[in-house]
């Protein structure tokens, strides 16, 4: 009997030591840590992280909560739109996220018990055709219609680990309620387990972050997702490329007898030999660099750079296109390419909490002087050209397809239009103000289905939505093309231009 009481003893020890240590460090402890995951990368984490540093944070202004997918974040600026609101009201609205990448209606109405404590004074809800994953029914179906397709499948398959990883990873209690019911014994026992224990449900995105931790420390950083170093005056792409010259305050760790300046050095800029790379300033102060091979390269650089504080320019002395390149290279924009920066290239110390923070990147100004006709030939070259070479664009050929078909049907408010009206409906009953917004769309792409019974059944049915707490607003044609980067992802001068607009309408709902 003493035998048999000591095992229970050491089991329960074992269960109650395992809670402790999944609250200590996965349901709590990590968020902790400074977050080192760039804007627009490791999606859940990012997501979770906002969540528990705004759970953590004591409400003192008007809160206006932006929910959504990335249509949220690459349309609303926390920053430009809480200056836009103070200079039109006079009042400092703090704005915050609920959102991350593919966070369609029925996700977002899984996530309603969580948004409701942070009390938003409002919500505004940035929404595209995007969000509501039509295309799915022509992957599973070749032949089907979203008209007449059976609305359960669909939600099966929205919540399926496959297409929605965050059902196991944000909301695993969320999911079993929603459609346990039509899931296996072992399915249903990952997300029992998913749920009550962080370290599994986490267990495939938070190494991310303690990675980006240590590497900012101890590494090179030059693996990495997505550029966080310093702004380059003559731009630098997100994935950290420059172009044939990038500016630059030296700082210390760059000079010789230290850890240097990292490059990458693709063999597309060697095509036509060594390569030199040239350091001035305009005290007049030198130094020339050699490259004969490709890869990682260490640049120290000479220590009169440091006798006092100036700019350094570098200047490549050939360039590389990623359109004739090949591989990871491959890519179909006309950008002049140079040479690519360590992440946290001419930092002293690692950026952090930079989730919802968007930087500006060259990519997004290679519109801006386009004329219509110009920038039509480069969105259908630059999104929808060779499949067959870059397997990655397929999401935006299936989006293109979907819409071109969707044009032939008629609206039928399923699916992610019925979670909407949920989301909706639950909103009029808790008397919190709701801003749907039909955001804009590129021109182009909006030009495949606009004028067909289905959008216009569609408007109607945003329509319906409204209440006297929901409100509804057409913005399809408040961006021209070149504020696009693809079918429904404002660019950063998009974005502000957006923001004035959402202000506006903002404020119009205050003052309702």
């Amino acid at each position: 009997m003493n035998k048999y009481k000591t095992n229970i003893i050491l089991i329960l020890s074992f269960v109650v030591s395992l809670f402790l240590f999944d609250w200590a460090f996965f349901r709590t402890g990590q968020y902790l840590l400074p977050n080192e995951s760039p804007w627009n990368t490791n999606h859940f984490f990012n997501f979770l992280y906002e969540y528990q540093r705004i759970s953590r944070t004591e409400k003192t202004k008007p809160r206006i909560l932006v929910l959504g997918s990335s249509i949220a974040y690459y349309s609303i600026s926390a920053e430009l739109l809480s200056a836009e609101l103070k200079v039109r009201t006079g009042i400092d609205y703090e704005i915050i996220y609920l959102a991350y990448a593919g966070n369609s209606p029925l996700y977002v109405y899984l996530l309603l018990g969580w948004l409701f404590p942070l009390k938003p004074d409002l919500v505004v809800y940035p929404i595209n055709f995007i969000d509501y994953r039509l295309h799915r029914t022509y992957v599973m179906f070749p032949e089907g219609k979203n008209e007449d397709v059976d609305e359960q499948i669909l939600n099966r398959d929205a919540l399926s680990f496959a297409e929605a990883p965050q059902s196991l990873w944000v909301f695993p209690w969320e999911t079993l309620s929603e459609v346990g019911s039509s899931m296996d014994m072992a399915e249903k026992a990952k997300y029992f387990f998913a749920g009550l224990f962080s370290f599994y449900k986490d267990q495939d995105f938070y190494l991310t972050n303690l990675q980006n931790i240590y590497n900012h420390r101890f590494g090179r950083n030059t693996s990495y997702h997505a550029y966080m170093g310093v702004n380059i005056p003559e731009g630098i792409n997100a994935l950290g490329w420059t172009g044939k010259k990038f500016s630059f305050y030296p700082i210390e760790k760059m000079k010789v007898g230290k850890e240097g300046i990292w490059l990458e050095i693709t063999p597309f800029l060697l095509r036509e030999g060594k390569v030199e790379l040239v350091f001035t300033t305009d005290s007049g102060r030198k130094q020339v660099v050699t490259f004969d091979s490709s890869g990682w390269k260490q640049v120290f650089l000479e220590p009169r750079f440091f006798d006092f504080k100036e700019m350094v320019t570098a200047e490549l002395s050939s360039v590389w296109y990623a359109n004739s390149a090949m591989g990871a290279y491959l890519d179909y924009h006309l950008d002049p390419m140079g040479v690519r920066l360590q992440q946290t290239f001419g930092l002293a110390s690692p950026p952090k909490n930079e989730q919802y923070s968007r930087p500006k990147r060259s990519e997004d100004f290679r519109y801006i002087s386009m004329d219509d006709a110009q920038y039509e030939s480069y969105f259908y070259y630059r999104l929808l050209e060779g499949l067959e070479l870059r397997p990655g664009i397929g999401y935006l050929v299936a989006l293109e397809k979907a819409k071109k078909r969707i044009a032939k049907e008629k609206f039928r408010p399923v699916f992610h239009f019925a979670y909407l009206k949920k989301i909706s409906q639950i909103f009029e009953a808790k008397g919190i103000p709701l801003l749907i917004v039909n955001n804009p769309e590129n021109p182009l792409s909006l030009s495949w289905y606009e004028n067909s019974d289905w959008y216009e059944g569609y408007l109607k049915f945003l329509g319906s939505l409204a209440s006297q707490s929901v409100h509804v607003s057409d913005m399809r044609h408040d961006l021209p093309m070149q504020g696009f980067s693809d079918f429904h992802h404002f660019t950063y001068p998009g974005m502000e231009q957006m923001n004035p607009i959402y202000a506006k309408e903002i404020v119009n709902l205050f003052s309702k």
